[in-house]
């Protein structure tokens, strides 16, 4: 006889990777407390907004010249610059409201507390040892992930939920981040590396992180305030916005781990190519899926994980596409956390990871920059500017780099010499060396 729809739907989730109830989701959106340490830390939050030093920084929210740095940097707002920069975007976009207004949460201020009282505990949890992957990168990829969540295209083919959806993945995809990288979890054979099969070691790490801090602490929990279903005349269709929003932030984050740089790089130039041939293919499709069956909407949610997972992607590569002063600010950073690396690899006569050798490194700064930029952040921005026009700027800040860097490499310019200083050394060797040159 023929198969009951329970049955169908049975064998959908158990034996297919198809996700209904976040299909449901997204379709739907188409269609559609007592004062705690936390809330004084809000408080002092707000007051530091409204420095005049911060408020200037702040300004260029939304703007690709945002620099995240400065802010992380600054004495008033750098031990909590996610909580920070977590409230002026809120406050400033109105999300929580619209998400209320959406039917999507129940309380917009409740979940605005929770979100930034979890906004606090990710600024404690990123580590202060690492260079470069800190609490000031979370804020950089948070600030392009929100200016690229503002273009039209994205905005066309996304609602409110998802762009917070987004901002909140991009805030805690390098979450608990030890500075050390993939290979080198997966060359010592760290718990970490265990825990995870080698797959994704780090990036499975931060979203677990986030989520079981948010577990442990109800006041951070934002996520147990989304609707987890909605009512309506079919019993099958369950919108489940809690699952719809932890699968994005998980294939979010999953998606920044650079072993999937190429796929997505071919994946963004077919969208690219079908997006020359019939500008408004994608929105159909999307109409469609609406509309459509199981089959159309499972298809419509993929289309869009995979635009979002795009955005974050791209923040997270995009240190060469800012003006060259934030550029090489985190440039100088990202050295210095590879050659840090290679320093405790060879101590623990390992092979040295790629990028990691800094006697090597430091002669060949401009051939190694150039080399990113051409290998691998100007193949992934020129797709992506053919869909997001204001991501053009980003492509003119890259090729305005690109020519700083070939004259550095041209004139033989020392590390020293581009960055007017040393490479940042961590604090622990840091405190180390100082040590052995007081004995």
């Amino acid at each position: 006889g023929e198969t009951s729809a329970e049955t169908r739907r049975w064998l959908l989730r158990n034996f297919t990777e198809q996700d209904l109830e976040a299909a449901d989701a997204n379709e739907i959106q188409s269609a559609s407390s007592s004062p705690s340490m936390e809330a004084r830390q809000r408080r002092s939050s707000s007051q530091i907004m409204l420095m005049p030093e911060i408020s200037d920084l702040l300004v260029m929210t939304g703007s690709i010249d945002f620099d995240a740095l400065a802010l992380a940097t600054s004495p008033e707002a750098g031990h909590r610059c996610i909580s920070v920069f977590g409230e002026h975007v809120l406050s400033k976009d109105g999300m929580c409201k619209h998400m209320e207004d959406s039917g999507w949460i129940e309380d917009s201020t409740g979940f605005q507390q929770a979100f930034l009282a979890f906004c606090s505990r990710l600024d404690s949890l990123y580590n202060e040892d690492a260079i470069y992957h800190s609490s000031a990168h979370a804020v950089d990829v948070a600030a392009t992930t929100h200016w690229l969540m503002r273009s039209d295209y994205i905005i066309s083919r996304t609602t409110k939920l998802d762009h917070f959806m987004a901002f909140a993945a991009a805030a805690l995809h390098d979450v608990g981040h030890p500075g050390m990288n993939n290979l080198w979890h997966t060359k010592t054979m760290s718990p970490l590396a265990l825990r995870y099969n080698d797959k994704s070691i780090l990036e499975n790490m931060h979203v677990a992180l986030a989520f079981e801090t948010m577990q442990r602490d109800p006041d951070c929990d934002w996520f147990s305030l989304l609707k987890r279903s909605s009512e309506g005349a079919d019993p099958y269709l369950s919108a489940n916005l809690q699952q719809y929003v932890r699968k994005g932030i998980i294939n979010m984050v999953l998606a920044t781990d650079m072993a999937k740089h190429s796929s997505h790089v071919q994946e963004l130039k077919r969208l690219a190519e079908e997006h020359r041939e019939s500008p408004d293919h994608d929105m159909r499709e999307e109409e469609e899926g609406a509309e459509g069956d199981k089959a159309a909407r499972q298809k419509a949610l993929e289309k869009k994980m995979f635009l979002l997972e795009t955005v974050v992607h791209a923040a997270d590569i995009s240190n060469p596409c800012k003006p060259r002063q934030i550029m090489l600010a985190w440039t100088r950073r990202v050295l210095s956390e590879f050659w840090a690396q290679g320093d405790e690899e060879r101590r623990l006569h390992l092979e040295v990871s790629p990028l990691c050798d800094r006697e090597s490194g430091m002669v060949t700064v401009p051939k190694g920059q150039l080399g990113f930029i051409n290998f691998v952040v100007m193949p992934f921005f020129s797709p992506l500017a053919e869909l997001v026009e204001e991501a053009q700027e980003a492509i003119e800040e890259l090729v305005k780099n690109c020519e700083f860097w070939k004259a550095q490499d041209a004139a033989g310019t020392s590390f020293e010499e581009i960055f007017g200083a040393d490479p940042i050394m961590p604090p622990m060797l840091t405190q180390v060396t100082q040590v052995s040159e007081g004995s």
